[in-house]
């Protein structure tokens, strides 16, 4: 059993998270061929302890390297092989994120990366409006509730846009929101902003790719869910679901099907008859 990846935010931006995830997925295609790490050094022409790094997410990996270890590891599902080339590809070259991330931190940059390549987002928000639904009007004010330094709360509202652009042009991946229904009476940033960010809502849940339902407050409390968490549904067999636990200054990644299997229930739960939709 893996265990919980929680991290901090670092200076550098770096997604270790990812990379960790990416390297321990190599680990047991490696281990479940029987094929030794020097053997698989031999086969991508690496040197002594390459393996060792790169399956310890302490290196990245190059995209021909990838390829030829999945062809030693004789992963032919060309889905499987091509979320895995995607991951990578992520991981090796510059994105929109890394612009802002010194404020973002290398612990939501790796939540970036799974969301950049998840084909599925199934998100439970209790207080607030999901970042991915978000007005520039209602981010900026939830933002400064924590922050209070200019340059942090533009950078990450900036950064908090240029998601929901790529969500809204690109219409991937889908997503599926669970809004308690308090979120909608919170008072964030004043009455014309809370009317905006309503009308916003209203209108992008007519996009085939978005979902929105509305959770009465006693619903989840019946559920016995009282906590915010997103779930995303990726490609790979052995990485497919990863759940997301964002705290103040730190986040928690699960993906060990033992401790998924609690957040699948309780998003089940929420989705249930209880449930409307906005613009519905």
């Amino acid at each position: 059993m893996s265990t919980p990846q929680t991290h901090r935010p670092g200076t550098n931006g770096r997604p270790d998270t990812a990379h960790a995830m990416l390297g321990r997925q190599l680990r047991l295609l490696r281990a479940s061929r029987r094929i030794s790490r020097a053997s698989a050094e031999r086969h991508i022409g690496g040197s002594h302890s390459k393996i060792s790094r790169i399956e310890s997410g302490r290196t990245g990996v190059k995209e021909t390297d990838l390829d030829r270890l999945l062809d030693l590891y004789e992963v032919t599902d060309h889905k499987e092989r091509h979320a895995m080339l995607e991951l990578t590809g992520r991981l090796n070259h510059r994105q929109w994120w890394h612009t802002h991330s010194e404020v973002l931190g290398g612990w939501f940059c790796s939540y970036l990366v799974f969301e950049s390549i998840a084909e599925y987002i199934r998100t439970y928000e209790v207080r607030f409006i999901p970042g991915l639904l978000q007005t520039r009007a209602y981010a900026e004010a939830v933002v400064r509730r924590q922050y209070d330094n200019e340059a942090v709360i533009s950078q990450r509202v900036d950064a908090r846009m240029q998601r929901q652009q790529v969500l809204l042009q690109r219409g991937t991946p889908r997503l599926w929101a669970v809004v308690d229904e308090a979120a909608l009476y919170e008072q964030i940033g004043g009455p014309a902003v809370m009317r905006e960010q309503i009308d916003f809502l209203a209108q992008v849940a007519e996009l085939p790719q978005v979902h929105i339902q509305i959770l009465p407050s006693w619903a989840a409390g019946q559920a016995g869910i009282g906590d915010s968490f997103s779930m995303l549904r990726l490609r790979m067999k052995g990485l497919s679901d990863v759940v997301y636990l964002e705290h103040i200054g730190s986040a928690l990644f699960l993906e060990h099907p033992d401790d998924l299997d609690p957040y699948k229930i309780a998003m089940t739960r929420l989705s249930g008859p209880s449930r409307k939709s906005v613009g519905g």
